[in-house]
């Protein structure tokens, strides 16, 4: 057996381990994607970028190359929040999910997809590729 340990970065919903006291407990979820996004952009690039990750993740079948994000999260609070956390110099996180994935954005210009780790790749690799 292998002594070489894989790494992975992991959360839950609320971001930390809790105890839990009923049948099962909260998923967890490995980060598989990071995206830093410009912070002299616009707030309307940030759901663009959102997107953009997300396709990347999710691999749409038969050459899809659209996802409508209204059916997941309201893009224009998502925005709107983002952008008054960024002025206000106050630090936000909005988690939501899409699919399976966990998909969280934060003031501080970062995007975060994580997979519920029953659902992981074995594709070996490094688990959260640059972006």
């Amino acid at each position: 057996m292998n002594s070489d340990t894989l790494r992975v970065k992991t959360t839950s919903w609320f971001g930390s381990t809790t105890e839990h006291s009923g049948p099962s407990p909260p998923p967890q979820y490995a980060l598989i994607a990071l995206k830093t996004i410009d912070p002299e952009s616009s707030s309307s690039e940030l759901v663009v970028d959102v997107v953009d990750v997300l396709i990347d993740v999710i691999e749409p079948a038969a050459g899809q190359t659209t996802l409508s994000l209204y059916e997941h999260v309201n893009p224009d609070a998502l925005e709107d929040i983002v952008t008054a956390s960024a002025e206000k110099k106050s630090d936000v996180e909005v988690r939501f999910t899409v699919e399976d994935y966990l998909v969280t954005v934060r003031s501080d210009n970062t995007i975060l997809i994580y997979e519920p780790i029953r659902a992981q790749r074995g594709t070996g690799g490094n688990p959260c590729p640059a972006s």
